[in-house]
């Protein structure tokens, strides 16, 4: 099975979380993180959170699943404030992706 690259996982969460982010983002959210994504955002790959078979009713593993972190980071470069929680499916050719939104 052709699995995407880390560079490959990252483009394709970030896009499709720039594609919602204004209808899913408080316009307070969507003002912050473009006034400072440039200088302090980061697209982090994560531990597979536990709490995602909740989120989308389905088995969810390492070897098919992976969890980015799309946020700023703070002084300490630690991605700290988090604007979306995403899951997307390793397969090369699967665009499945569920993304949790910061809530306000």
């Amino acid at each position: 099975m052709l699995l995407k690259t880390e560079d490959e996982l990252i483009d394709f969460a970030y896009d499709t979380f720039l594609d919602s982010a204004q209808k899913e983002l408080s316009p307070a959210d969507q003002i912050l993180f473009a006034m400072q994504f440039e200088d302090r955002g980061a697209v982090d790959i994560v531990d597979l959170g536990k709490d995602w078979p909740a989120s989308v009713a389905m088995g969810i593993n390492d070897n098919d699943y992976c969890e980015l972190h799309i946020g700023l980071v703070d002084d300490n470069d630690l991605l700290n404030d988090v604007f979306g929680r995403v899951l997307v499916k390793k397969k090369a050719n699967d665009k499945f992706i569920h993304i949790l939104w910061k809530a306000e």
